[in-house]
């Protein structure tokens, strides 16, 4: 009889403790490699934000850093059950793109309309899970509430395309009737169409949206665009800090670090084997604005605070 007692109290302790640890949370990804673009300051910015925050605390990853440039096939992981790749930038993703997909791929600091044409060119897109993102743009609807904001009552938009950029329109549209926005565009196929557009936008546009679009704001043109706008006085809303630095009136961005925040809470959730959630924008972002151009263009505008304090509203809508 005692025998019986103890076996039943032994099942009931076993059948406890299984419970307790299938409820115990802990980080199922135990090894990060990280494959950069290049050895540049924003890459390093996120590479380091993402190691500290993956190797501290009570679960901890195993984190390697690799350069585009240097890495070889083998300096990848075979066993990739419990491993994610995170490639930073365009050329990190193109690279990794084109390899059998052995592990979950993160893509970070790629823009959207980029992120969307590799993963088709590549014959990724059928398993999103696997080969996902976190862009580097900003949803347009945050873009949009940060103008409207800014200039109350100026809602007339004007954004330069590029052939490249022109399926944008679709979603731009979209956010820009829920935010009673008017657009207008013009589409620019070469450098010599660029200006000439540019000033036909302008006179028709309280402002200007720069968008991660290289074909026309590449560091040969963006002195053009932003001296221009500024003669016409019509504000550049840029996608960076560095715009605003340089002229822009203001912009909605995610630093390096951010992002690397947001890919730390994603690798925190996930189980093993890896299934990455779908592509998504930033979660994390900050404001900044220029107000030296608001003085030199008598713009009376809110504050950095204000502004995002407005952003980070529960009625912004992600699309």
């Amino acid at each position: 009889m005692a025998l019986i007692r103890y076996l039943q109290y032994a099942g009931r302790w076993l059948t406890l403790s299984l419970s307790l640890m299938l409820a115990r949370p802990c980080l199922a990804i135990d090894n990060v490699t990280i494959l950069l673009s290049e050895d540049g300051p924003a890459y390093t910015e996120f590479s380091t934000q993402l190691s500290n925050l993956l190797t501290q605390g009570s679960s901890k990853s195993t984190v390697k850093v690799l350069i585009l440039s240097a890495y070889k096939n083998e300096d990848l992981p075979r066993n990739a059950s419990n491993q994610v790749l995170i490639a930073v930038g365009t050329p990190a993703m193109t690279a990794i793109a084109q390899k059998p997909p052995a592990m979950a791929v993160m893509n970070v600091m790629v823009p959207r309309n980029t992120f969307q044409k590799i993963a088709k060119q590549y014959g990724r897109n059928q398993d999103p899970h696997h080969f996902s993102a976190i862009y580097f743009d900003q949803p347009w609807s945050r873009q949009l509430s940060l103008i409207r904001s800014a200039l109350p009552g100026r809602n007339r938009l004007g954004i330069l395309l590029s052939k490249e950029s022109a399926e944008m329109l679709t979603g731009l549209q979209t956010a820009a009737k829920d935010t009673d926005v008017q657009i207008s565009i013009e589409t620019v196929n070469d450098d010599f169409e660029l200006l000439p557009a540019l000033r036909r936008l302008l006179n028709m546009s309280d402002s200007l949206l720069a968008l991660p679009d290289a074909a026309i704001y590449n560091r040969n043109n963006i002195p053009s665009i932003l001296l221009t706008s500024y003669r016409q006085k019509v504000p550049l809303f840029g996608f960076s800090a560095a715009y605003v630095k340089a002229g822009a009136l203001a912009a909605v961005y995610s630093s390096p670090a951010q992002i690397a925040q947001q890919v730390a809470e994603v690798i925190q959730a996930l189980p093993s084997p890896a299934y990455l959630p779908l592509p998504q924008y930033p979660r994390h972002f900050s404001v900044n604005v220029n107000t030296q151009v608001s003085r030199s263009l008598s713009l009376e505008i809110e504050d950095e605070t204000s502004l995002m304090r407005k952003l980070k509203s529960p009625t912004e809508r992600v699309q």
